[in-house]
């Protein structure tokens, strides 16, 4: 909207843009906001909403300085989902749901009910089309005899931002909350040669190891062409190759899966092995 010319405001609660990214990644989405002349509110709260949206709306809000009112012609309110699953009689099929509406699923995707199963965004799983399609196939094969499960699934996600957000995998918050050790190797876009030929040097990658083997723990990427090389990531992440393929692989010039390896020779070395 703003590059149609609208005036933007985001009015985010949280101290961050994209609150369960690691800060690094919140930085370069306010940059990148800010950059392109849209208005963040961050830590702010909304107390009230008058008017109607596509006509006027005034919203009066809350920070640190106080209390303000924005006015405005539209308003897009982003709360989450909540599943449409009240009233409509699966309680006398026998489906129960979760605390949260949900169907309630097995890891083969199996209801509370015989031979009824569930999919996609219904069953409570990441709200991704990727995973409604996954789901589907779980469910397909499932009924032809098969025993396919959501189970260790590795769910990539994309930010559709220009220049794009991606991960797979975990990123150092979530490492950090587990208690997992790991190796970080971070570098800027501009390192990449496909991104000079392509006169796109915004953003940064960075990839987690394992502190103590070579496995890819995860993938975080801010940059244009960032879903193709997530996606060559993931392909090594899921063979349990380790990371040292990728870094001596010989990849295309210029293309953005070379910056793998660029990336990849500044791992640093591993610590050693704690004795049992």
């Amino acid at each position: 909207m703003r590059r149609f010319g609208a005036r933007v405001t985001v009015i985010e609660k949280g101290e961050q843009l994209a609150g369960r990214e690691d800060p690094d990644v919140g930085t370069a989405l306010l940059e990148l906001f800010q950059s392109e002349g849209i208005d963040v509110l961050l830590q702010t709260r909304v107390l009230s909403v008058e008017g109607q949206s596509g006509q006027h709306v005034q919203v009066r809000v809350h920070d640190s300085k106080g209390e303000k009112v924005l006015q405005g012609s539209d308003l897009l309110v982003a709360t989450g989902r909540t599943p449409n699953t009240a009233g409509i009689g699966l309680e006398q099929a026998g489906i129960e749901l979760d605390s949260n509406g949900f169907v309630k699923v097995n890891e083969r995707l199996e209801t509370t009910a015989p031979n009824v199963w569930a999919m996609g965004d219904c069953a409570g799983g990441p709200f991704f089309t990727h995973v409604a399609y996954d789901d589907f196939r779980i469910v397909r094969d499932n009924l032809d005899g098969g025993k396919r499960t959501t189970r260790n699934r590795l769910v990539p996600f994309c930010m559709f931002t220009d220049p794009e957000l991606v991960r797979v995998g975990m990123n150092e918050s979530e490492a950090k909350a587990r208690g997992i050790e790991y190796r970080l190797v971070k570098i800027p876009m501009s390192s990449v040669l496909r991104m000079r030929t392509l006169s796109e040097l915004r953003g940064f990658m960075k990839m987690l190891i394992d502190a103590e083997s070579d496995r890819i723990l995860g993938f975080t990427a801010f940059g244009t062409e960032a879903t193709e090389l997530m996606a060559t990531v993931q392909t090594a992440m899921l063979g349990g190759l380790p990371y040292t393929l990728l870094r001596d692989a010989i990849f295309t010039h210029p293309t953005a899966a070379e910056g793998l390896g660029v990336l990849l020779t500044a791992v640093p070395a591993r610590q050693v092995q704690k004795a049992a």
